[in-house]
């Protein structure tokens, strides 16, 4: 793991075990970490714009697949870091247009690309795990919600702020405050994931929390298009 993600999740490591509703006085605001203060965290609202029906998400992903099949083919001889960015710019501009919702747009593209540069990392950093996928496709799904787990595209959700009083873990947060929910941070938690700083492609994890539902639908679906196939290709 290069040192920027193994450095950021050893401080969310150690917030969670010592201190996992924070106050920063940088962002006057407390960094929530452990996955259940997160998930309650995540069900207030943001601001943001509402995720769309899971209806409308699945119609855009099916007119958007064959899309992302056709130009994975066709960047397989890039580099990784082209691979990753021209993909999810195809990726996103076609899920933007089919589901015709332009305010999604630019988190569906930093998702993907972030999401696909993650994984491609992770797997070049794990070879056995990347050999698993690579041999075994039938475990391509439930390694993609891995891969999002493991490193999450996205790190922090949008903040919110907390319209009444509020516990977690076992600290009161007074109306008015600032919640920094941080996803990467929850979604490495080892109440909800035993062993959550250890990439495990057979885990089969449930919960994975995100910062964009919308984002990360397409982000899914792309990985499961993409990544066997890439690693078929690097291996050839």
């Amino acid at each position: 793991m290069h040192s920027s993600t193994a450095e950021r999740h050893a401080r969310f490591r150690l917030l969670r075990e010592r201190s996992p509703v924070h106050f920063d006085a940088d962002i006057g605001g407390w960094c929530i970490t452990r996955y259940d203060d997160v998930l309650r965290v995540l069900d207030l609202d943001s601001g943001a714009p509402q995720p769309l029906p899971k209806r409308a998400i699945t119609h855009a992903l099916k007119l958007t697949r064959p899309v992302i099949t056709l130009a994975t083919l066709e960047l397989l001889d890039a580099d990784d870091v082209t691979f990753a960015h021209s993909l999810a710019a195809t990726a996103a501009e076609a899920f933007t247009l089919a589901h015709g919702v332009e305010a999604f747009a630019a988190t569906a593209l930093e998702t993907t690309r972030a999401f696909l540069t993650n994984a491609l990392a992770a797997l070049q950093e794990h070879p056995d795990q990347a050999t698993l996928l690579r041999t075994d496709p039938s475990t391509t799904r439930d390694a993609v919600e891995e891969l999002l787990r493991f490193d999450t595209p996205i790190p922090v959700a949008p903040a919110r702020r907390t319209p009444v009083p509020v516990v977690l873990s076992g600290r009161t947060v007074e109306a008015g405050e600032v919640l920094v929910p941080l996803v990467a941070a929850a979604n490495r938690c080892s109440v909800r994931f035993p062993g959550g700083d250890r990439l495990d492609l057979r885990r089969k994890p449930v919960g994975v929390l995100s910062a964009c539902p919308t984002s990360t639908a397409l982000a899914r679906v792309t990985g499961e298009i993409a990544l066997v196939r890439r690693l078929r290709a690097v291996a050839r």
